[in-house]
């Protein structure tokens, strides 16, 4: 091979080592921002055991909202939950996960429980922000995300409820976020992060 054409081959090669690393690199980082979390099954087990967590009593609406402090996506929620008129004649619980503290506003406006990562585990709950709303008689009618996609400018919940209660099938939306459980943080892992 002649010097000439070793230079242009090692070119090409330099060239598609690049394109191939860009190429991969850019579409892990994509995916951190396009990658629908998994929500819980909504089975009547789950409800039940969302609502023995709220205690009182039984026979009411309730939205339980699970966010992480985190994650800046259950963060804007908590500010969203704060700003907004919420729907009548729902009992809203907040579970919060992480070592960060809740805002006060957001505990001076709704019933803020703090939750261990283990235990949420055992739920089945593992990546917030997630919103579950419960019928009076303990059915899961919703358990999914707030918007339709990552750090969407509209936030369904106040929608979401108001179908639930209406006995309307709810817009299903995807858990975009964090990861709250050690075995799903593990499985992300191999993603690259921003």
């Amino acid at each position: 091979m002649t010097p000439v054409a070793s230079r242009a081959w090692f070119g090409r090669a330099v060239l598609i080592a690049w394109f191939v690393v860009v190429t991969v690199g850019s579409a892990g980082l994509l995916a951190r921002h396009l990658l629908a979390l998994p929500a819980p099954a909504p089975t009547s087990d789950l409800g039940a055991r969302l609502l023995a967590l709220r205690g009182g009593a039984p026979g009411t609406w309730v939205a339980v909202h699970v966010l992480s402090g985190d994650c800046r996506c259950s963060r804007r929620i908590a500010d969203h939950l704060i700003a907004t008129a919420r729907p009548a004649g729902w009992s809203e619980l907040v579970l919060w996960i992480g070592d960060a503290a809740p805002p006060s506003s957001l505990e001076q406006h709704f019933d803020v429980r703090r939750i261990d990562a283990a235990r949420l585990a055992a739920l089945g709950i593992e990546a917030a922000p997630l919103l579950v709303a419960i019928a009076p008689d303990g059915d899961v009618r919703y358990a999914g995300g707030y918007t339709d996609r990552k750090q969407g400018p509209v936030d369904h919940d106040v929608e979401i409820l108001t179908a639930v209660r209406a006995s309307l099938p709810p817009t299903s939306l995807p858990i975009f976020g964090c990861a709250t459980s050690d075995r799903l943080r593990t499985r992300l892992a191999v993603l690259p992060t921003p």
